[in-house]
This record gives C-alpha cells, sequence and structure tokens, in this order.
C-alpha cells in the first residue's frame, strides 16, 4: 500500500494560470526540493502533472464532504476561498489535522462585513493552526477576527517564477504572431469579471489607453492575457471588441483567453497594467517587477514599492502615468528584493515543522 503524503494542498494548478494555482505551482516545486512529500487537490479545474495533482474539480463539495472526515494526509493548506472550505476544514483541525487556511482575495473583508458570514469565517481561522495572509491588511483583517497573532504568517502569494512553457520563448503561438513587429508592448491579465458594478480588472479603461496611445504609437500592441474564461463572459468580452473597433484600434489588441503562462508576456512587454478597483496582493504586479517592467497599478490596495499608482477608477490618471513612463523609460532593472527569501523560508519552514 502507497503511503499517503504529509501534506495536502486545496486548491488549483495549472490550467488555468491564476495567481493562487501560479503559487501552488511554484511552492510545489520548493517543497519537493525540501523532499516534502506532499499533493495537491485541484478543485478548479481538470488539470494534473501526472505526478502528484489530483483533479477533484468534479462534484467537489462532495469529495470534500468525504475528505473532511477521511484525509490521510497530516497537514492541510487551504488555499480555496470559499467559506464551506474553510469550515470543513475547521472541523478537520479540531480531530487533530494540522490545518493553514490561506487569506488571498478580497472574499475575507466581505465575509467581515456580514454579521453571520463574519462569526462563521472567524470561527474557522480561529480554529485554523496557522492562518498564511498575502498581505498586511488580511493579516490586520485576521487578528480583527480573533486569530492570536503568533499564529498569522504574512507570506505574499509572489513566490520566484521558473518559465517551463512550451516554446523557445515560451509565448503561445498566437501571441508570438501578435508581438512580431509591436512597440510598445503593454501586457495586463485576469478576466472578464465585475465587481460592485464595475469592470473588475479595468479592461474598458485599457481598452481606451490604447486609443489615446495608438497616434503616437502606431505599432502598440497590448497584450491582455486571460486567466479564466467562461461561456457567460462573452457578452461582456464582446462589448470590449465592440469599443475597440469603434476607436479603430481593434488589430492593437489581443484577447488571449487561452490558458498559458503571463511570465512569457511579461519577459516581452515595455509597461504592465494593473487598474483593478480591488485586489489581493496581485502576484503579477510582483511579477513584472521581479524581471524589470515598470508596474503601473490602481490604489486600490496597497501595492509593493517601486508600482506606479493611479487613483482607481481615474481613466486619466491611469493614461498620463502610462504616457509618461513610455516617453522616458525607467531602466529594465530587475528587482530581486520583491523577493523576501527570508519569508519564503519561515512559510516553507511551516510546513517542515507541521508534518514533522
Amino acid at each position: 500500500m502507497t503511503k499517503p503524503a504529509r501534506i495536502a494542498i486545496l486548491g488549483s494548478y495549472p490550467p488555468p494560470y491564476g495567481g493562487t494555482s501560479t503559487h501552488v505551482m511554484r511552492l510545489s516545486a520548493m517543497l519537493d526540493e525540501r523532499g516534502l512529500d506532499h499533493v495537491i487537490y485541484n478543485a478548479v479545474s481538470s488539470g494534473t502533472n501526472g505526478r502528484n495533482v489530483v483533479s477533484v474539480a468534479r462534484r467537489r463539495m462532495a469529495w470534500m464532504l468525504r475528505y473532511a472526515v477521511a484525509a490521510p494526509e497530516r497537514v492541510i493548506y487551504v488555499c480555496s476561498a470559499r467559506l464551506e472550505v474553510w469550515l470543513l476544514a475547521a472541523t478537520m483541525a479540531m480531530r487533530g489535522k494540522q490545518v493553514i487556511i490561506r487569506l488571498r482575495n478580497v472574499a475575507l473583508p466581505d465575509y467581515l462585513a456580514n454579521p453571520r458570514t463574519r462569526a462563521l469565517a472567524s470561527w474557522a481561522m480561529r480554529r485554523a493552526t496557522y492562518v498564511v495572509a498575502v498581505s498586511p491588511e488580511l493579516a490586520a483583517a485576521a487578528r480583527a477576527a480573533g486569530v492570536p497573532e503568533e499564529r498569522i504568517i504574512h507570506q505574499p502569494g509572489f513566490l520566484p517564477p521558473a518559465c517551463h512553457a512550451p516554446g523557445e520563448d515560451g509565448l503561445s503561438p498566437s501571441q508570438r504572431d501578435f508581438l512580431s513587429g509591436r512597440h510598445p508592448v503593454l501586457a495586463a491579465n485576469g478576466k472578464v469579471d465585475v465587481y460592485a458594478g464595475v469592470d473588475l480588472y479595468g479592461f474598458d479603461h485599457l481598452v481606451e489607453l490604447v486609443g489615446r496611445l495608438r497616434p503616437s504609437y502606431p505599432a502598440i500592441g497590448l497584450v491582455v492575457a486571460f486567466w479564466d474564461h467562461l461561456p457567460k463572459d462573452e457578452p461582456r468580452l464582446a462589448a470590449l471588441h465592440a469599443r475597440a473597433a469603434e476607436l479603430g484600434v481593434s488589430d492593437s489588441i489581443l484577447w488571449h483567453t487561452e490558458s498559458w503562462p503571463f511570465v512569457p508576456v511579461l519577459a516581452h512587454a515595455h509597461l504592465f497594467l494593473r487598474p483593478t478597483v480591488t485586489d489581493g496582493d496581485a502576484n503579477s504586479v510582483r511579477e513584472a517587477l521581479f524581471i524589470g517592467v515598470p508596474a503601473i497599478a490602481s490604489d486600490a490596495v496597497a501595492r509593493p514599492t517601486g508600482t506606479i499608482c493611479v487613483k482607481t477608477r481615474d481613466l486619466e490618471a491611469l493614461i498620463a502615468a502610462a504616457t509618461a513612463t513610455l516617453h522616458t523609460p525607467p531602466p529594465r532593472t530587475p528587482r530581486c528584493e520583491i523577493v523576501d527569501l527570508a519569508k519564503i523560508d519561515v512559510y516553507l519552514n511551516l510546513f517542515e515543522r507541521l508534518a514533522s
């Protein structure tokens, strides 16, 4: 009989290449380097790696109910933002499992804003062995919910990239074709989504930005890399296409809905754009800074040092920042300090300690 792994990660695995799935993929490689056996339960897609990634996306809640009772692993790392998963994980902690809950986006503040979900989320977090927060704001929210300081670890979601994408440069065929002869190249990522009635990732403003910049930069190209795209999102994407056509910039924008690693696009970019309405720690901002690409982002949340921040949903501020940056580009200097190696070591030591 095969001995069960010591660590289980409940979350997602590429494809799609979202922030959490990429984090899990890179974390897995780091755990391998330390000889920490683990299994990844992918509850988002059918993606596996033929080794230690198991897709449980089909009827995932039925699977989770069974797993909560019979999980063989000692350490359970919950990378899901779903409250029902937190609650089931909390019951596992009460039965002796070492449970870590990862706080990564706006879900926690939303939970805490509602009295009923606040009580449930607080109960779950207080019973976890540890809580990992990707930002100081989320760490503060966990403290406010009653989690003791010593059981909160602040670890940004960004882990250093290792690009193993297909192709000599890692680009997809459509990205490679589109980027041929383009200058400057702008990069953005996300999905077609709405938050509080507004375009979550600011794609509408990106279309307007390209429309303003194109007279000065006829060969401009914007690659919007989607980490997820569903049939229900098509009407919103069609509206973006229509606006781009009105502005005469349809051929300047690649809406790359195919799931693909984002780092290769960033490596070709002159500017990264993140005009979100709300956000988590935004791994892609740190990714851009790490490889030396200027990053312009909204001030919706605190951003890493070096980010060019603009007022949230202020199109003119976004255009002004992009224009100034492209006119006088800063040196393309990788910012290795964006990675706090000491924090990553604490993060990995946590798994090692709990699994022993």
